[in-house]
């Protein structure tokens, strides 16, 4: 599985990590705005809260794709022996459960909505947590 993430980054996993984990970021941001739009704590003649709404949802089914992605081929390629990365490895395990958990709720168990803005700021917060880690490791490599 490592030649294959090798082979499908053309030996730049470290690279490919970093500008997927950038656009989730970039994304992450951008569905702050949306949410916020959506549930009307900001205005925007650009923008309705339905309209906000539904892209919000949209675009969070393009992220959890790409978070599955970088999720996967890290796991692939570098494992989860690493002591020194122990942040990013708990961040991002953390993220895929909490991440899981918001999409069960959103799409099942319904009751739980109350919990929906709780779970997408922890989702954003890991989200930050596992990209800063990446950031700094990409930083570090030569």
């Amino acid at each position: 599985m490592e030649q294959l993430v090798e082979d499908l980054t053309n030996g730049n996993v470290s690279q490919v990590k970093f500008v997927l984990t950038s656009v989730v970021a970039a994304l992450a941001v951008y569905q702050l705005v949306l949410i916020a739009v959506g549930y009307g704590k900001l205005r925007t003649p650009l923008l309705a809260a339905r309209a906000a709404s539904w892209t919000h949802r949209a675009s969070g089914d393009a992220i959890v794709v790409l978070i599955v992605l970088v999720g996967l081929a890290c796991l692939a390629y570098y494992g989860v022996g690493e002591h020194e990365r122990t942040l990013h490895v708990v961040a991002g395990f953390a993220l895929a459960v909490v991440l899981a958990f918001k999409i069960a709720v959103i799409r099942w168990w319904h009751g739980l909505s109350r919990l929906l803005p709780y779970l997408g700021v922890a989702v954003f917060v890991l989200l930050a947590i596992t990209w800063l880690t990446t950031v700094g490791h990409y930083q570090g490599e030569d």
